[in-house]
């Protein structure tokens, strides 16, 4: 390999086949060295290749076009590129050693700021109820990440074996998830309902698919899909990250501990907080995601679900939630009806 262009043309095709990827950082990826490395540097040669270069060629005309978040994937992507092919020998050296962002970069990085905001929670929880109403199978999906603060590559994985009724649990296999470990989240009585309403909705040949998230011919919804149905359900105004922003924001205004509330979206949290949580992390996990529902109860999502519960969200410390109604063990039928 001479150039540039080489070695990302050649790590792309490696990242393409790397089941170990996830979908969205591979279509990122592509997008970012096809649109904008390529055009701006593919062919500069690698003995020539140094800083001033690529700050020149590279890093200068990105930062005219896109935001400081995305030049610094696309380095941190070149400079993967160029270990691993030093690493097979494909080049002699690695021009990138020891090259960082903050080499080229001193301004902050900042977080993409959340397009919902917890004043927003009130129309937007009548708003997708208003969807789900309309039609169950649009609506169910941005109802279930509200609800639970999911990732979208995550949630449209769901397999209905994942499902346990007799444990009122949702578990997310360890491959599924962006920490690579299982997530388990307890299914309040609110959510078993939404299963049942949905599945009544759903037509016979998705009923009998795998996929809790079935389209057309029983297989799974796509990302790009489900993106695609995001935008059309908020009018462009929002993602599905701001909804998992939203929902983490909104536990804090319940009294749902910190610690607990990352281990709701599945941050890691280190050795130490993670093993004094275990012993009883599933039951601060129900409480909390009952709590979360509860809310969401007051702003209309009973409307969707028809669970009765009869608990208001803002429960003193130590309270018990009492379920009112049908038995939420028996809410979601594998069978139609």
């Amino acid at each position: 390999m001479k150039k540039l262009g080489e070695v990302v043309r050649w790590w792309l095709s490696r990242v393409e086949v790397d089941k170990t990827r996830s979908d969205s950082y591979r279509r990122s990826m592509r997008s970012l060295m096809l649109k904008h490395v390529l055009p701006h540097a593919g062919k500069l040669p690698l003995r020539k290749l140094d800083r001033w270069r690529l700050e020149e060629k590279l890093l200068y005309p990105m930062h005219q076009v896109l935001a400081p978040r995305s030049v610094q994937k696309a380095l941190q992507a070149l400079s993967q590129a160029f270990r691993m092919a030093e690493a097979q020998g494909r080049i002699d050296s690695n021009p990138l050693a020891g090259t960082t962002f903050r080499d080229f970069y001193r301004g902050k990085l900042r977080p993409k700021p959340a397009s919902l905001s917890r004043a927003d929670l009130p129309d937007l929880v009548e708003h997708l109820v208003a969807v789900f109403q309309a039609d169950p199978v649009k609506g169910f999906l941005p109802l279930m990440m509200l609800a639970h603060g999911t990732r979208i590559s995550e949630t449209l994985q769901a397999r209905w074996s994942h499902v346990s009724l007799s444990e009122r649990v949702w578990v997310i296999p360890a491959a599924n998830t962006k920490s690579k470990r299982e997530h388990v989240l307890p299914l309040t009585p609110q959510v078993l309902a939404l299963l049942q309403q949905y599945r009544r909705a759903l037509p016979d040949l998705r009923l009998r698919s795998p996929w809790v998230f079935a389209v057309r011919g029983g297989e799974r919804m796509a990302e790009t899909s489900a993106h695609s149905l995001m935008r059309h359900v908020s009018a462009r105004d929002w993602t599905s990250h701001d909804l998992r922003k939203l929902m983490r924001s909104s536990l804090a205004d319940i009294g749902v501990d910190f610690m607990v509330g990352e281990l709701l979206i599945n941050h890691t949290l280190g050795v130490t907080a993670e093993t004094y949580l275990t012993r009883d992390a599933m039951e601060r996990r129900r409480e909390a995601l009952e709590r979360w529902h509860n809310r969401l109860d007051e702003l209309g999502f009973a409307e969707a679900h028809g669970a009765k519960v009869a608990v208001p969200a803002f429960l003193p410390n130590g309270a018990t939630v009492e379920q009112a109604g049908d038995c939420a063990d028996s809410c979601v039928s594998t069978r139609r009806g």
